[in-house]
């Protein structure tokens, strides 16, 4: 039987342009060309909240890209979204965010900016390209003088494995709100570079993480951090039920990093697709997993999440393989 929630909030993590200005080394993306287009843009939104409102949910929009400040019509997206009472964020990688687009995307009431820092000058840049530090940090100290929130992404790779306990300093000094991190999801045969964690290395970061979530210098609600950072706000999967993802061709995913397709909008529209799609009924319906049953964080983690599951297995119906609990075969 298809679980499909009702009321509460609804996440579309819409990824209006694939255009972008870096080629970070991690990128998800092998096309740099697909571009909405205002009329395009117009579709998606009256698509989205059509099924907002078929369900009662109230709307929360993550708008990314690639890079979504090379969209010219990007403000007045914000701006038509908010006027229909859906919330908005931006997802960005702070290069191109000045004093003018900083007061741009405070007059359209964003409720808050993340920027992506994967480490401090050096390692940043040589993930993402040199200079890329310091247009981020500028495109940051931007923002919050016209006091929006701002939220750092730390991408965890092999390469800045060592550099969380000092961009959260960084990140202190520097008045940014909320720092978090999420692990690199990449299939295992395309990891060329082997630029993935293993399982030992998570639990490692994890036990930083830990020290600095307890000084209040980082936020560990994403999936498994909670079980060595002790967080009161765990992270389940919502791909699928609670969250869909749009590219830039259209294409909708239940989630970017579960490479999964589910149709299309400029096929099908978004509220038929979401009750309808088989991939996206599977994925949202699927059980915790048979190993997690004697778990006693079975409910609120549910396997931990998918997407890495899927990279490593090409399941994601097996529990999260960095869960030091998985078999109690590791403990924290």
């Amino acid at each position: 039987m298809d679980k499909i929630p009702t009321g509460g909030w609804f996440t579309l993590q819409w990824h209006i342009t694939h255009r972008c200005n870096l080629r970070c080394a991690h990128c998800y993306q092998d096309d740099y060309t697909a571009f909405e287009s205002r009329e395009s843009l117009a579709l998606v939104l009256d698509q989205y909240e059509a099924l907002l409102n078929a369900h009662g949910y109230k709307g929360y929009l993550n708008i990314t890209g690639g890079e979504p400040l090379t969209h010219p019509d990007l403000f007045w997206l914000l701006r038509e979204a908010g006027k229909r009472g859906i919330v908005t964020a931006v997802l960005t990688n702070g290069t191109l965010i000045g004093k003018r687009e900083a007061v741009k995307l405070k007059t359209c009431g964003v409720d808050y900016v993340q920027v992506s820092l994967d480490g401090t000058e050096n390692v940043h840049d040589g993930i993402r390209g040199k200079g890329s530090f310091v247009q981020a940090i500028a495109g940051i100290r931007a923002l919050r003088a016209q006091n929006i929130f701002v939220t750092v992404s730390f991408t965890a790779q092999k390469q800045n494995l060592r550099e969380l306990p000092k961009l959260a300093r960084f990140c202190r000094d520097n008045d940014v709100n909320k720092l978090w991190f999420d692990r690199v999801v990449i299939p295992e045969s395309e990891d060329k570079q082997h630029i993935s964690l293993s399982a030992d290395d998570f639990i490692k970061l994890s036990r930083r993480a830990a020290a600095l979530n307890k000084k209040n210098m980082i936020s560990c609600a994403r999936a498994l951090q909670f079980l060595s950072c002790k967080d009161k706000h765990i992270y389940r999967c919502t791909a699928g039920k609670r969250l869909l993802t749009v590219l830039a061709d259209g294409t909708v995913m239940a989630c970017r990093r579960l490479p999964i397709t589910s149709g299309n909008i400029h096929k099908s529209d978004l509220l038929t697709i979401f009750r309808e799609d088989p991939a996206l009924k599977n994925i949202r319906n699927t059980p915790t997993p048979d190993a997690c049953s004697q778990c006693k964080y079975k409910t609120s983690c549910a396997g931990g999440a998918k997407c890495i599951a899927y990279a490593r297995t090409g399941r994601y119906d097996l529990p999260d393989p960095d869960c030091p609990l998985s078999n109690c075969i590791r403990t924290v």
